[in-house]
């Protein structure tokens, strides 16, 4: 069947820790990233939706994986490419996405035409950014993060690092704290969310960030 819906540009940056803390779950991590840049590339064709991918991986040291490349042509993550060592520096790399975003963007947006969401997830707190202080990380976050058309969202397996992040005056409805054990259905949850919309053509600003329920799990209300 033809598609008919009018086509739409979302700007995608998924910031995925791999610091030495995520060795225990490293692998099943990168399996889900592996699976959701799969099933998104397919969401996307349904949707009509052109989806810029923008993959950084850190830990005391940030790497793009891939940059603004459609993501009909993205290749799975490597090992090579992703695994666990070094510190963490949450602050460099939010921040350094964000400013990527930016950059990328040129005027206002319109949310039915064009998107920017940014996806962070980190297992633990910051403790070697060398870019960003909490101050200059916290003005960036407060210019964009209710800019019409941009969602900036944050999933994190540590206390300690979603108190920085509320420190630094991140929102938190768009903040999900996950336990220690359960950094890869922290990824899991994300792709689903970021899939859901684009499935749904939905305006991501707009959107609930929600932790799926898993039924006798004493947290979940």
């Amino acid at each position: 069947m033809e598609n008919t819906l009018p086509p739409k540009t979302l700007h995608y940056y998924l910031v995925a820790d791999r610091s030495g803390s995520m060795s225990d779950q490293i692998q099943e991590v990168r399996y889900e990233i592996n699976k959701h840049l799969l099933d998104l590339a397919g969401k996307a064709k349904e949707s009509n939706t052109d989806i810029r991918m923008n993959l950084l991986v850190f830990n005391d040291s940030l790497d793009w994986i891939y940059a603004g490349q459609n993501l009909s042509e993205v290749m799975p993550l490597t090992c090579e490419q992703y695994h666990a060592r070094g510190n963490t520096a949450l602050f460099d790399a939010a921040g350094q996405a964000i400013e990527w975003a930016s950059n990328a963007i040129q005027g206002p947006l319109d949310p039915e035409k064009e998107e920017v969401v940014v996806m962070i997830f980190s297992d633990g707190m910051e403790n070697s950014s060398r870019q960003y202080n909490r101050e200059r990380f916290k003005e960036l976050v407060e210019r964009y993060q209710n800019e019409t058309g941009w969602t900036i969202t944050f999933s994190g397996c540590d206390l300690a690092g979603i108190g920085q992040l509320q420190r630094a005056k991140w929102r938190n409805d768009r903040m999900l704290s996950y336990k220690y054990h359960e950094k890869a259905r922290a990824m899991s949850d994300m792709a689903e969310n970021m899939s859901s919309c684009v499935q749904d053509r939905g305006q991501f600003f707009k959107m609930n960030y929600k932790k799926r329920p898993i039924p006798g799990d004493a947290d979940q209300k």
